[in-house]
């Protein structure tokens, strides 16, 4: 997989929102010739541009066409007709589960991976970084750092993945920085968009999928949420006339397994979740 490319920085709302309306009419707005245009409309300097975009491909919220000229996506296109200012938290959701499934989802995939989904205890930010480089072995350790600062302040003051609570943070004089998963807010419609963009990414071809290898695939540090209480909460949701055209929780003794039905795509899902979501913002 390919890092990011995120250049240190984080994603704004404002730099988001802006870039998905400017690329709707400029397709080559990120093009060389245009760089000096970009940065006045971004109000950016040249890294943090490299990095917005860097977000952008990561998100699956453009494409890139050939040298220099990008395209939305129809998970952008749904944003800008649902969401263009990208005020709703249900926006933000998708925008991390796009990048949790990304193909140019690390080190992002891996912070949340290396984190505890049981007991959600507190880990030294020095030991998470030693986890993930040994995670991504390829990764120039430069460019691994670079990205891994951006992610981090993603988390961090008013961005949006702080203010729907993903992570927590915290800091102190003996122990410096240490992260744990947070305990955000879950809707049925997150959890069944994720379960959309897990069928979609990785299973396309299966029907029928143990909840246990949903697990080790990370859904549960996806959501931030234990096993037990991810569980739950597809046995409460397979009881509503509303979900059973999306999915089935199969449980029987010592195995139990989602299966994937009709509805449970992306495109429908996503509409769900940014329609009917109700507000997590903390």
């Amino acid at each position: 997989m390919a890092l990011i490319g995120n250049e240190t920085f984080p994603l704004s709302q404002f730099w988001a929102s802006k870039s998905i309306s400017l690329i709707k009419n400029n397709r080559d707005i990120f093009a060389k010739a245009r760089h000096r245009e970009i940065r006045k409309e971004l109000i950016a300097g040249s890294s943090v541009v490299k990095g917005i975009r860097g977000w952008l491909l990561a998100a699956q919220l453009i494409n890139n066409i050939k040298t220099g000229e990008y395209e939305l996506t129809n998970f952008a296109r749904a944003l800008l007709n649902n969401d263009p200012k990208l005020e709703k938290s249900a926006s933000w959701w998708a925008v991390h589960l796009a990048i949790c499934f990304s193909d140019r989802s690390e080190p992002y995939n891996q912070f949340f991976c290396n984190l505890d989904s049981l007991s959600k205890d507190w880990l030294k930010w020095d030991d998470l970084k030693n986890r993930i480089d040994l995670a991504i072995e390829d990764a120039a350790k430069g460019s691994l750092d670079s990205n891994l600062q951006g992610v981090k302040r993603m988390f961090e003051n008013n961005h949006p993945f702080a203010e729907i609570g993903l992570i927590e943070t915290r800091k102190n004089k003996e122990e410096g920085i240490s992260i744990r998963l947070g305990s955000p807010k879950l809707t049925d419609e997150i959890i069944i968009h994720a379960l959309a963009m897990v069928r979609f990414h990785k299973y396309k071809s299966t029907p029928t999928v143990d909840f246990s290898e949903l697990i080790k695939g990370g859904l549960g540090h996806f959501l931030c949420c234990t096993p037990p209480e991810l569980r739950e909460h597809l046995r409460r949701m397979k009881q509503s006339n509303k979900w059973q055209n999306y999915f089935n929780f199969n449980e029987q003794e010592n195995l139990n397994s989602v299966s994937f039905e009709a509805l449970c795509t992306p495109e429908k899902t996503l509409l769900l979740l940014l329609q009917e979501g109700r507000d997590t913002w903390l």
